[in-house]
Formats: C-alpha cells, sequence, structure tokens
C-alpha cells in the first residue's frame, strides 16, 4: 500500500515481481486444511468450554429464540462440569484471576494504577 501525499489517497500496489501461480499446488488442500482445524478447535471450545456459550447467550437480548437454547445450553454448562471437561479452563481462570489480584508494592485495590 502507498499513499499519494499530494492528494492524500491510499492507493494499492500488487507485488513488484510478477510470480506466476503454481499449478501443482492444491488449493482444495488448504481449504480442507482449514476447515477442519476451525472445526477442531470449535469442538474443542465446545466441550471444554460451555462456560462461554452460557455468557454468550446471557448477552443476547432475549427472545423467544434465545429462550429455547437455553436450558439445553445449561444442561450441556452441567454436564461438562460432573465429566470435569471444563477442569482445564477452570484451572487457567484461577490464575488468571490471581495475576489480576496480583499487587506489587504498597497498591491497594481501587488505587489509580491498581488496574
Amino acid at each position: 500500500m502507498t499513499t499519494g501525499a499530494e492528494q492524500g489517497e491510499i492507493a494499492e500496489v500488487g507485488s513488484p515481481v510478477m510470480v506466476p501461480a503454481d499449478p501443482a499446488v492444491d488449493r482444495r488442500h488448504a481449504w480442507r486444511w482449514t476447515t477442519i482445524a476451525i472445526g477442531i478447535a470449535a469442538a474443542l471450545l465446545a466441550l471444554c468450554n460451555a462456560v462461554a456459550l452460557t455468557g454468550w447467550l446471557d448477552e443476547r437480548t432475549p427472545t423467544a429464540t434465545t429462550e429455547r437454547l437455553r436450558a439445553p445450553i445449561e444442561q450441556w454448562q452441567r454436564t461438562t462440569a460432573a465429566l470435569h471437561l471444563d477442569a482445564l479452563r477452570t484451572r487457567m481462570h484461577r490464575w488468571w484471576d490471581a495475576a489480576r489480584a496480583a499487587r506489587f508494592g504498597d497498591e491497594h485495590p481501587g488505587e489509580p494504577g491498581a488496574g
């Protein structure tokens, strides 16, 4: 990206080197890999961080749809807690709370700079 300073414009500039596309590169493989990676990440988040689903639902404006979703999502949260699938999230949340509560020197909560 370059800027035309005299006119204050931004212009997109391509690569200064023309490189032809490689016909041997399988673009479908890249899409497949990306789709699988996103699917695995979503599944792991749903399994191990059901609290986030509940939080997301709580942030939505109440509608008939959100109310229909509430019972199954809350049941899923209870199920993951009972199976200890949320253990890693719980541990990391405790570490985060301890880090936020850390004080340096003679800081006190609520003072400027006490964060």
